[in-house]
C-alpha cells in the first residue's frame, strides 16, 4: 500500500528544514507526480540543468552543514585557481586528485572535504573547497602542495550556517547558466568517503515532536508554489541562533 506525506523534515547538523506539501507526496516518488510527459526544448532543457545545479547547491549546503561539527576541527575554505587557462574539467580534476593525495601523505590523515567545481567568466576553472578535519598548515605550504596556482585559506569559526556561507559563493549569476552548459555530463561537486548524511524524516509524529523541541530557537519562514505539489511553506531552524 502506497505511503503519502505532507511534512517533511531535513536536519543538517544543528540546521532543521521542514517542508509543507498542499498536495501530498508519495514516499518514494522522484518523477513528476502528475505523470506528465513532454518533449524538452532547448529552453526546457537548460532550466533542467539549472535546475540540478539548483539541487546540487541544496545538497552541498546541507552536506556542510552535516559535517562542520563532526571532525573535531573548525572547518577550512580553500580556494585552488590554475595560473593557467585550465578549462577541461577532466584534467582539472585530476590536478586536484593529485593536490588532495599530496596533501594527505604531508599531513599523514585522511582528509575529509567536500569541493565545488567553478568557473570564471573567461571559463577558466578554479575550485571552492571545504575541509572538515584539515589541521593548522601555512598557505605557502598548501600552494607548494598544490603547484598550480595562487591559493586562498580561511578558517570559517564566527560563522553559524557554514553551508550557506560557503555556497554563496558558488552561486554567481552572471555566469551561472553558462556553468550550466560547461557541466554537462560531468559533476559539479564531489567528496571524500565517509561524511556525515543529513538526515531526511517523514514520520509526522517525529516531526511535531521536533518541531516542539525547536520553539526555542529563531525560525526563518518562507512560501513557494510549485506545479505539482501546490503551495509549499518552508521553515529553517538554526538551533545556534535563539530569541
Amino acid at each position: 500500500m502506497a505511503k503519502w506525506y505532507d511534512k517533511k523534515l531535513i536536519k543538517s547538523g544543528h540546521i532543521y528544514e521542514i517542508f509543507e506539501y498542499e498536495r501530498s507526496v508519495k514516499v518514494g516518488e522522484t518523477k513528476n507526480p502528475q505523470g506528465r510527459h513532454v518533449v524538452a526544448s532547448e529552453d526546457d532543457k537548460k532550466r533542467h540543468r539549472r535546475n540540478t545545479l539548483s539541487k546540487a547547491r541544496s545538497t552541498v549546503r546541507r552536506l556542510i552543514n552535516a559535517n562542520v561539527d563532526a571532525w573535531g576541527q573548525a572547518p577550512k575554505f580553500l580556494t585552488l585557481t590554475f595560473a593557467e587557462n585550465v578549462t577541461n574539467i577532466k584534467q582539472a580534476n585530476y590536478e586536484f586528485k593529485k593536490f588532495r593525495q599530496r596533501l594527505e601523505y604531508r599531513l599523514k590523515i585522511k582528509l575529509k572535504y567536500i569541493v565545488v567545481v567553478e568557473f570564471q567568466k573567461r571559463g577558466a576553472i578554479h575550485y571552492h573547497a571545504v575541509f572538515f578535519n584539515l589541521p593548522y598548515i601555512a598557505n605557502t605550504e598548501i600552494a607548494e602542495i598544490w603547484e598550480n596556482g595562487f591559493i586562498k585559506i580561511n578558517v570559517i569559526d564566527q560563522v553559524d550556517n557554514v553551508g550557506s556561507y560557503v555556497t554563496k559563493y558558488m552561486t554567481k549569476e552572471d555566469y551561472e547558466a553558462n556553468k550550466t552548459d560547461k557541466l554537462i555530463g560531468q559533476k559539479s561537486y564531489f567528496t571524500s568517503r565517509g561524511l556525515m548524511q543529513p538526515e531526511e524524516i517523514l514520520e509526522k509524529e517525529k516531526i511535531e515532536q521536533a518541531v516542539t523541541a525547536l520553539s526555542p530557537f529563531k525560525a526563518y519562514k518562507s512560501q513557494f508554489p510549485n506545479d505539482y505539489l501546490g503551495q509549499i511553506t518552508y521553515t529553517q531552524y538554526n538551533t545556534k541562533r535563539t530569541f
